[in-house]
């Protein structure tokens, strides 16, 4: 069993001081995955791989696919985005040194300076041994004096390469440290004592030789002319960002006074799946489901898989993506077969993704049971019809319309309780709305609802600039409104020398919510906002580069709305509020034509009519949503 090293040594490595930590890591392996493979690192783990600049994904898909012939490597691609699942030699390796970082002049010159006397070419010298101790042993004193509590101008100007090579020494050590009888570290201690083992058990050397060796056959290949790969992050996980509502942001008087009318407005759920047989979703009649398409892009993965140029993999992958029982489409096993191969053959011909033979293994019936009872409720508060519920016989008092009664709504499901490295799945979500309205020559998608939450580390990505929120910000320009939640961490458990404590945290927006051009949605009480104000969980902003997040608040507790199986129930949430500003949004396009293909210019009107509920502005944003007052301000 490896070492897991804890994530306060490996920042202090990558980083430097906690006290003087103002310059981040130079190196195309993101902070996130630097932490991920130290926790376990004889794992392999699941990446998101962003390629160079103008390379198509494909052909850097297919690139890794050939160096990795691996078949758990199970890689993939999207538009701008390759995914792979891959152990940390993979990943120093194969992909670093197809990065713009190995290649930059710079590096090669550190690389230079850990060569043999007289080298001067990198690729054909050998690597000094004593040159790369030196530089892990600079590092190691570093750390040992931080963790004395000691003052380390050692560790404050440790160069980028010499921390580099002392993470990736230091991986490769806890891969297989306790395989060479080293003493076995318990796991009730501390953080500060299980560093203190660690740092005890260490040498220079143990952490030079096993790099030594790879950089030895790295550089023994011979060289990518041209760099293929930008950077390498974790393929993140997302969570749900979990009667009186709607007359609180006056949606029931602006579908009154204006007529509104929102049966040819459609909205996609980009949830856990919408239950398409609830009364309340059904269309006037009574007998059609208002869900007019569902798709499930759980082995959304397996589609993509460039290993389906295996005959072995792609007929066990064929299998069970056939064996799905919700697949709207009988496919007949020999056409099936076919089309996984066609797919993994066009990432080598650097074609763009062939929606239409994807579209078969994930488009499912609206009746197929949703994984919770999320997805169903925040498409209940968009599109919710009372009375379509009591022509089926439901008729509790405590039901009521959502903000749409007759809107459409396509479903998209994202999230499941055994679905762990989301973010691929979203992105691919998104790309295929951008693909639907692209194929239609209209925009038949108008608006999306991410009530999900995936938390932003700032040592990786510039704020709203994650791969998610990249893909959000491509959905905005092609016409279509982006509403996401955001998020319920704005109130936080701190842990401090004196203990625990509880408070209220700012900077706390989460992504897709961090996303400039979509519109972001924290939670008030349902229908006292004034007294109340923001929700105590309700995500605060402003965002992590200073821009006013979240956009403006919405009813989140305790709403009322569609469950799984016919029934209703309350949930609280940022997940609650953003689809309230959905189906604002939808009302606007349904009742002004001219502003479907106009987000930004809907963001606008919503943030511009919102209610003050004289709350710090990174609490409210622009303030209270208000139905109402957005339709009289055009």
């Amino acid at each position: 069993m490896a070492i897991s090293i804890p994530r306060t040594l490996v920042e202090f490595i990558l980083l430097g001081p906690t006290d003087d930590r103002r310059q981040l890591q130079d190196s195309p392996i993101l902070g996130d995955v630097w932490i991920a493979f130290a926790e376990n690192p004889a794992d392999a783990l699941d990446l998101l791989i962003t390629p160079h600049k103008t390379l198509a994904a494909g052909h850097v898909a297919a690139k890794i696919a050939e160096c990795i012939d691996r078949d758990e490597v199970d890689v993939a691609y999207l538009q701008a985005i390759v995914a792979a699942r891959l152990n940390f030699v993979e990943v120093l390796s194969v992909i670093v040194p197809m990065t713009e970082w190995w290649h930059d002049k710079r590096t090669k010159k550190m690389l230079e300076s850990y060569g043999g006397e007289g080298s001067g070419d990198v690729q054909s010298s050998a690597l000094s041994g004593e040159k790369i101790e030196a530089a892990i042993a600079r590092a190691l004193e570093a750390a040992r004096a931080w963790h004395a509590k000691k003052n380390s101008a050692t560790g404050q100007h440790t160069g980028p390469l010499d921390r580099y090579v002392t993470l990736a020494g230091l991986i490769l050590w806890a891969r297989t440290a306790s395989s060479r009888g080293k003493k076995k570290l318990d796991a009730s201690a501390t953080v500060a004592d299980r560093i203190g083992e660690i740092l005890k058990m260490l040498t220079a050397k143990a952490l030079a030789t096993p790099l030594i060796d790879l950089f030895g056959e790295i550089l023994a290949s011979p060289p990518d002319s041209q760099p293929s790969v930008w950077q390498i992050s974790l393929n993140r996980s997302a969570t749900p960002a979990l009667t009186k509502s709607i007359p609180a942001v006056k949606a029931d008087a602006a579908r009154s006074l204006f007529s509104v009318d929102c049966s040819e407005i459609t909205w996609a759920v980009v949830d856990s799946g919408i239950d398409g047989n609830h009364a309340a979703f059904r269309d006037a009649s009574g007998t059609k489901s208002r869900v007019k398409r569902s798709f499930d892009f759980g082995k959304f993965r397996k589609v993509l898989s460039l290993s389906n140029s295996k005959p072995g993999i792609r007929k066990a992958n064929l299998v069970e993506l056939l064996e799905q029982e919700y697949l709207l489409n009988t496919l007949k096993e020999s056409d099936a077969d076919n089309d996984l191969k066609e797919l993994a053959q066009d990432a080598t011909r650097g074609r763009a993704i062939h929606w239409e033979l994807v579209e078969k293994f994930v488009e499912i019936r609206p009746d197929a049971p949703a994984s919770s009872n999320h997805g169903t409720h925040v498409a209940g508060i968009i599109g919710a019809s009372k009375r379509n519920a009591e022509k089926a016989g439901d008729e509790s008092d405590d039901h009521a319309d959502g903000m749409c009664p007759d809107i459409g709504l396509y479903d998209f499901r994202v999230l499941a309780p055994d679905l762990k490295d989301t973010e691929f799945a979203i992105m691919g979500a998104l790309q295929y709305i951008r693909y639907i309205n692209e194929r239609n020559r209209f925009i038949a998608i108008h608006g999306a609802n991410l009530s999900l939450s995936i938390r932003h580390d700032v040592r990786n990505f510039a704020c709203g600039r994650t791969p998610v929120c990249e893909e959000c910000e491509r959905l905005v320009e092609s016409g279509v409104v982006v509403v996401a939640a955001a998020g319920n961490h704005g109130y936080q458990n701190f842990e401090t020398k004196e203990g625990i404590y509880e408070g209220y945290a700012a900077f706390s927006i989460t992504d897709p919510g961090n996303s400039d051009g979509v519109v972001t949605v924290g939670a008030t009480h349902r229908y006292w906002p004034h007294t109340y104000g923001v929700s105590f969980f309700s995500s605060r902003g402003p965002t992590g580069d200073g821009r006013l997040k979240p956009d403006l608040v919405a009813p989140g507790e305790r709403i009322r709305a569609p469950m799984p199986g016919g029934t209703w129930g309350d949930l609280d949430g940022t997940s609650m509020a953003a689809p309230h500003v959905s189906g604002a949004a939808a009302m606007l396009m349904a009742r002004y034509s001219e502003l479907v293909g106009r987000p930004r210019r809907i963001k606008q009107i919503l943030c511009e009519s919102a209610t003050n509920l004289d709350r710090e502005r990174s609490f409210q944003g622009h303030g209270m949503l208000d139905v109402l007052r957005a339709f009289q301000s055009i």
